[in-house]
């Protein structure tokens, strides 16, 4: 990278204002870490704007399309970590930044966007202050290596493919670009005309009518970065938008969470209880102490409560003071509300100290006196598996995806740290979760052993549990839990979210359908035909055994409804257990 003494165009502030004046581009030569800082921000603006339509694009009709959800998420909690930071060097921004999305990412999309962006920095030296347009090119092929080496499969259609494509031809006309402008027009056109064809390359897109989601994705993130060089000039200082972050659920900072040193934010407000800011405000929740106490306690610590009459005082470190503040609103109104930035405190006080230097130094905590036991750490698809893992399995620590979502790479190393065990098997119910784990267990120390178990299903999941035996050692338990795995066929019943024309069926939206390994097969209006249909298809007559798990608005009768026809069509016994899983009304295993 070109360093302060490079020789750089000058361009003055009014010539910024004429040329803005005159609607003309402001040519710019080099990248700057104020403008790249600013890039990543606009990015993350440009597709948090999108991001519902970028779910709309799922080819599924269940609803479980959440693409544009989990890079909005990724890149939330990247931007979280860089916004306020002041960087003398891309070095450090780039590290950050990308590591950032990565103990973020979410899903197939935000791992694969985190590599694409760690590719993108990883060219960065300490010591360096510029992107010359050379370099610039360099990052999109840096960013395409990274990508593809991540994916131990790659599937061409997707966001892969575009920045595939956006790197090849940026390399093929390298040396006749004359601005960084130059590059990032071509950039994002190539982008685009690579998504339109998109549905040529892979027959589910072509299907359905759409592009791949996660490229589109890209392709806006990207929009968002040309934006904050179009009429404008590094020499310029920007100022930061602010991203809603809302949404994100898990931050980068929360490994600090539980340090008492004191990182995140100190929280302090004066509440009046049930007050009002407004006359026809809904009345306000009645306060219970002990139950305000819980709740406030699984949102962060050092909490201290002061009550005087119907004033209440709290105290409260927190990475989320919007949670806390949200959470308070319902019981009253605020008088006076504190919050201070405890980490950015600390930082000044200790110059040369980083973010990630606090963070490498927190996810490194909790590895140490470890035993030899074994656990098991399973992702379950709702509360009652939750429970159900507990009570039939003993496996304690699991990750509730219906609450969290796609589990990002932190809530692996959170749930981890938890077992306080060198020994673990990670029991995955969906393959959307698997680059999250992957990328874990790469960062986990050596003192730790991972065995990722990727069940696609939760029936694989649930049998993977059942066959787990605490009595035998680990290499026997590898063997043991691999070959439990695929030995069902796995049946799913949904209700469809939008019109689909398939070349097999056409399904209409609030129609119930039947699925088998991600293939729609059945639909009807009435849930039991539907149901009806996709045992058929599946030939469930070659099976003799069955489970069926019903999701949380089915009822135990429903299920037994459905094992009654096992029983009496198919000569099939079945055992029904409520998984109370939200996106499917049945899950149901057939086994030979």
């Amino acid at each position: 990278m070109a360093n302060g003494a490079t020789n750089k165009i000058k361009i003055t502030e009014a010539q910024i204002k004429n040329a803005e004046a005159n609607n003309k581009e402001v040519i710019i030569q080099t990248i700057d870490v104020s403008l790249l800082k600013s890039m990543f921000i606009g990015g993350c603006e440009e597709l948090a704007k999108h991001y519902q339509y970028i779910d709309e694009l799922n080819v599924f009709p269940v609803p479980d399309g959440d693409t544009g959800t989990n890079m909005k998420i990724t890149f939330e909690g990247a931007i979280n970590v860089i916004k306020g930071v002041e960087y003398k060097e891309l070095f450090l921004l780039g590290k950050q930044f990308s590591r950032g999305l990565l103990m973020n990412a979410r899903g197939n999309s935000g791992v694969i966007s985190s590599q694409i962006f760690k590719g993108f920095t990883s060219g960065f030296k300490e010591g360096e202050f510029e992107i010359s347009i050379p370099q610039f090119v360099d990052c999109f092929n840096n960013a395409k290596q990274v990508a593809y080496n991540a994916v131990s499969s790659p599937v061409e259609g997707t966001i892969l493919t575009i920045i595939r494509v956006i790197s090849e031809e940026l390399e093929k006309k390298r040396n006749s670009f004359t601005s960084i402008n130059a590059v990032f027009k071509y950039a994002i056109k190539i982008g685009e005309e690579t998504l339109l064809k998109t549905p040529d390359m892979l027959p589910e897109l072509k299907e359905v009518g759409v592009v791949d989601s996660g490229g589109y994705g890209l392709c806006k993130f990207l929009h968002g970065m040309y934006e904050q060089i179009d009429h404008r000039t590094a020499e310029v200082k920007r100022s930061e938008s602010d991203i809603d972050l809302s949404n994100v659920r898990k931050s980068f900072i929360p490994s600090l969470k539980d340090n008492n040193e004191g990182f995140g934010y100190c929280n302090e407000f004066i509440m009046t209880v049930g007050s009002k800011v407004e006359f026809n405000q809904p009345d306000k929740l009645p306060f219970e102490f002990e139950n305000f106490k819980s709740e406030l306690e699984k949102m962060g610590d050092s909490l201290v409560i002061v009550i005087d009459e119907n004033i209440v005082k709290v105290h409260i470190h927190s990475t989320k003071p919007y949670e806390i503040l949200q959470f308070a609103s319902q019981f009253g109104e605020f008088n006076k509300v504190k919050i201070e930035n405890m980490t950015m405190q600390f930082l000044e006080r200790n110059p040369g100290t980083t973010l990630e230097s606090l963070h490498n130094k927190n996810v490194n905590k909790g590895f140490d006196n470890l035993s030899n036991d074994i656990f098991v750490i399973a992702t379950v698809p709702s509360l009652e598996f939750a429970d159900l893992y507990q009570t039939k399995f003993n496996i304690s620590t699991t990750i509730n995806t219906d609450a969290i979502g796609n589990p990002s790479v932190q809530d692996f190393i959170d749930a981890i740290k938890k077992t306080k065990s060198s020994k673990i098997f990670i029991v995955l119910d969906d393959s959307n979760f698997a680059l999250s784990a992957i990328e874990t267990v790469k960062l986990l120390p050596k003192t730790v052993e991972a065995t990722l178990l990727k069940a696609n299903n939760i029936v694989d999941s649930y049998n993977a549990c059942l066959a787990f035996d605490p009595t035998k050692s680990y290499e026997e338990n590898k063997k043991i839990l691999n070959r439990s795995v695929g030995l069902s066929k796995v049946l799913k019943v949904a209700k469809s979210v939008k019109d689909v024309q398939y070349s097999h069926i056409n399904i209409a939206k609030g129609e119930y359908i039947g699925i088998i390994e991600k293939k729609i097969v059945s639909s009807d209006l009435n849930l039991f035909d539907a149901t009806n249909k996709l045992l058929d298809y599946a030939d469930a007559k070659k099976y003799k055994k069955a489970i069926v798990f019903y999701g949380e608005n089915m009822l135990a009768n429903d299920a037994n409804t459905i094992a009654n026809t096992l029983k009496q069509k198919y000569a099939i016994d079945a055992e029904i257990i409520n998984g109370g899983q939200s996106k499917h009304y049945f899950i149901i295993g057939l086994a030979k």
